[in-house]
């Protein structure tokens, strides 16, 4: 089992994730990410072949979607909203407080990278493995 102190990473960037690599599971993902008072802007784009889920986790913000079918909700803590692949959100902090969203995210569709870190992290155990037994042998 493993840990991940997300509340301590996300200062440098405003957002972490952890993905396939960090929890060495190939269909999901998690991204914890913070605005800063007032902050607007921040861009949220589910990639092709992934469908997110935004979770306020507290505050009051708004979610803009551009494109042919703009829309705009308001919403606040507590709140999630659904966003499917393909398509650019903007979110925005409407308060003169930090707030704080979570955004869990799975793939839809076999996706190249994710046996590339498979591969990568079965190599990873097998020289680990090799390692240990060669220090035991010492």
């Amino acid at each position: 089992m493993k840990h991940f102190a997300l509340a301590k990473q996300v200062e440098d960037s405003g957002e972490v994730a952890m993905g396939p690599q960090q929890s060495g599971m190939l269909t999901t993902y998690l991204i914890y990410g913070v605005l800063a008072p007032g902050e607007t802007g921040r861009r949220l784009r589910p990639g092709r072949g992934r469908e997110e889920i935004l979770y306020l986790i507290n505050g009051k913000a708004r979610i803009e979607q551009s494109g042919r079918n703009s829309t705009e909700i308001v919403f606040e803590g507590g709140s999630a909203i659904p966003l499917p692949e393909g398509s650019d959100y903007w979110l925005s902090n409407l308060t003169s407080r930090r707030v704080e969203y979570v955004i869990a995210g799975g793939f839809t569709e076999p996706v190249h990278f994710l046996r590339k870190i498979q591969d990568q992290m079965a190599e990873k155990t097998f020289a680990q493995t090799i390692s240990e037994t060669s220090r035991k042998q010492k």
